[in-house]
């Protein structure tokens, strides 16, 4: 790999781009590895050439099914580009799978995107998703946590005076 690499690199310094891409392209396809992908997909997003990094990760998911690093990433960039409803659709496919390397972390992800977009009703569907899986404590502290922030978020977008605001979240 680093061998490809390097002679990548030094095509892109010489600014022949069709000959890194090539070079990259064959390691994948003779030899594929992780720090492959991961470089490739690099190149082509300073590049800005999304389409090109989509399909590298679609590629990179058909090599390893199982990685949870390569879907985050995906879903990553897809937010990074406001596109809400492909990052939903990677996560989505992710947990179908059968088998992912790291689901807690996948699944944690998840949930802190829809956190993030303001979707706590999706939110709250995933923790039961979820909780069909698995009855683990720490899941179960965390959609409790989840829901002690969302109810405190309620209260304080309230129209109540600031009073029964504080009173209310004394409870």
């Amino acid at each position: 790999m680093h061998f490809h690499q390097e002679d990548a690199l030094f095509e892109i310094r010489s600014l022949n781009l069709k000959a890194a891409r090539q070079i990259l392209g064959n390691a994948i396809g003779k030899a594929p590895k992780d720090k492959i992908f991961k470089k490739y997909i690099e190149i082509e997003l300073q590049l800005g050439n999304i389409d090109r990094c989509r399909k590298l990760y679609e590629k990179y998911l058909e090599w390893a099914l199982e990685n949870c690093y390569a879907r985050s990433k995906y879903a990553e960039l897809e937010r990074s580009l406001s596109e809400t409803e492909r990052a939903r659709a990677i996560f989505e496919l992710a947990i179908a799978q059968p088998t992912l390397d790291m689901p807690e972390l996948f699944w944690k992800a998840y949930i802190d995107f829809e956190i993030s977009e303001g979707e706590f009703q999706r939110t709250r569907e995933l923790y039961e998703r979820l909780l069909d899986r698995t009855k683990h404590l720490k899941i179960w502290i965390s959609y409790a946590q989840f829901e002690a922030s969302t109810m405190e978020k309620d209260v304080r977008d309230s129209d109540l005076p600031e009073d029964e605001v504080q009173e209310s979240l004394q409870y």
